[in-house]
């Protein structure tokens, strides 16, 4: 209850503050007496999803979990059936809370097969991988509350800040750096639950009068040319994370929201997720670092040689602190790969600069992130080869020359053009896995144990 008697607390700091979407509005004390009224429904639960179309009601599920001391698993809509179905069944949750009638309401699985853990997680937020398989990240009350502390430590934003979130609470990012830190910091909270639109966002931010924001390179990237640039906004607050941002993108959102504390910062779900962050006052001149760790975790860039990184030397990232997961769900093999002696493993490359900055220069697999979603190559190989026309395929990610990340295929197969694959595409995946560009190929390259090569030396053919 450790986490919940935080959070309650919080709210009751701040009982008049609203939190909103579309036309409905709900007050922090209104909101914290639905809670504590709803969660009494979940006893004898262990583990419970949350599906909601709307991400209001997500948000108050996810309170619900907490007061009622049950696991939270949160999917989104956004990702599509398949992918929700998938955490369902690796999970196996005892029950759902959803809003599929209109109202919030718990549903309960008679057949489920949850394992529940010997230290009882808050929260199993879900990741694929590459493989495209479930991995639940096991995140328990002490990991939350030092992130949150974390965050709240240093981001600006207090009572007289409107915060829109327009990312789904399957994100950790939004679950604990945008929802969560709102409460704690007594801002108002609005919701956007629709499909990826800058210009909207846009209008929103102005209609709205929102002070703070937080997005993807992409997304903010796209909103900075969308701006009018007739300095309408009121936005006081940014925070850009989930892709490596080169800086003329950097560049561009400041330009384009010059009243704004642009904070870079970097995390990952396994570590809660916050790790780094750069003061706004360093964005500027460092705009495509991610700054210095959280006061609770302590970083480490290890060189290919397993010695540590010397200034400028890229290394594989190490992660330590109270923020770094108990481990994930059902999988100790998994578990130990990535955490060592109380360090994870974030299998991300990157370098500390002369100034001791963080920055980020890849993923060390081939996760490709667009517009803040987490698309696995493996899942859209793994869609397409279930037609026979199709030999071999291999997805990666490609920047464009405006900086935005793109999907790229190279495929083997019978067809006569790009366009009879764009077609089966259309059939099979959903539109955020879309490939933008395609190649048709004799042949994919191989290594000499059969394995297909990657990077950068096949992804230019």
């Amino acid at each position: 209850m450790r986490l919940w008697r935080y959070i309650k607390e919080h709210l009751l700091r701040h009982p008049a503050q609203t939190i909103c979407e579309d036309n409905a509005a709900l007050s922090f004390e209104e909101m914290l007496i639905f809670v504590d009224k709803f969660s009494t429904q979940l006893s004898g639960i262990e583990c419970c999803g949350i599906i909601c179309k709307s991400e209001l009601a997500a948000a108050i599920a996810l309170l619900c979990c907490f007061a009622a001391d049950v696991t939270a698993l949160p999917l989104s809509y956004r990702y599509g059936d398949l992918h929700c179905r998938k955490i369902l069944d690796a999970i196996s949750p005892d029950a759902v809370i959803t809003d599929q009638d209109g109202v919030l309401q718990l549903l309960r699985i008679t057949d489920s097969e949850y394992n529940a853990p010997p230290i009882r997680p808050a929260l199993i937020m879900c990741t694929s991988g590459t493989t495209g398989t479930p991995k639940g990240v096991m995140l328990t009350e002490d990991n939350v509350c030092t992130n949150l502390k974390d965050i709240v430590s240093y981001f600006g934003i207090d009572a007289s800040d409107s915060i829109l979130i327009a990312r789904p609470l399957y994100h950790c990012a939004v679950l604990t750096g945008e929802f969560l830190t709102s409460i704690c910091k007594g801002t108002k909270i609005r919701f956007y639950s629709g499909a990826f639109n800058p210009a909207l966002i846009l209008n929103l931010l102005v209609e709205h009068k929102i002070t703070a924001f937080c997005g993807t390179p992409t997304l903010l990237g796209m909103m900075a040319r969308f701006n009018r640039g007739d300095n309408q906004y009121e936005l006081r607050h940014v925070c850009v994370s989930g892709e490596c941002m080169d800086k003329e993108t950097g560049k561009r959102i400041a330009e384009a929201f010059p009243n704004a504390e642009i904070y870079h910062i970097y995390g990952l779900t396994e570590a809660c997720p916050r790790v780094s962050y750069l003061p706004p006052g360093l964005f500027n001149t460092y705009p495509d670092c991610v700054g210095v760790p959280l006061k609770s975790v302590s970083l480490k860039v290890i060189a290919a040689n397993g010695h540590a990184a010397k200034p400028n030397e890229v290394g594989v990232l190490w992660v330590k602190g109270e923020n770094v997961m108990a481990g994930y769900y059902n999988d100790p093999e998994k578990t130990s790969e990535v955490v060592k002696g109380g360090w994870l493993c974030t299998g991300d490359l990157a370098l500390i600069n002369e100034a001791g900055l963080l920055k980020i220069k890849g993923r060390n697999d081939d996760l490709i992130i667009k517009a803040g979603m987490n698309i696995y190559p493996q899942e859209i190989v793994n869609a397409v080869k279930q037609d026979p026309r199709v030999y071999d395929a291999y997805v990666y990610g490609e920047v464009d020359k405006n900086h935005r990340m793109q999907i790229a295929m190279n495929i083997v197969g019978k067809f006569s053009t790009p366009e009879e694959v764009r077609a089966l595409c259309r059939e099979r995946l959903p539109a955020y896995q879309m490939p933008t560009k395609i190649k048709l190929l004799d042949e994919l390259p191989r290594n000499g144990s059969g394995k297909i090569i990657r990077g950068d030396r096949f992804a230019g053919i």
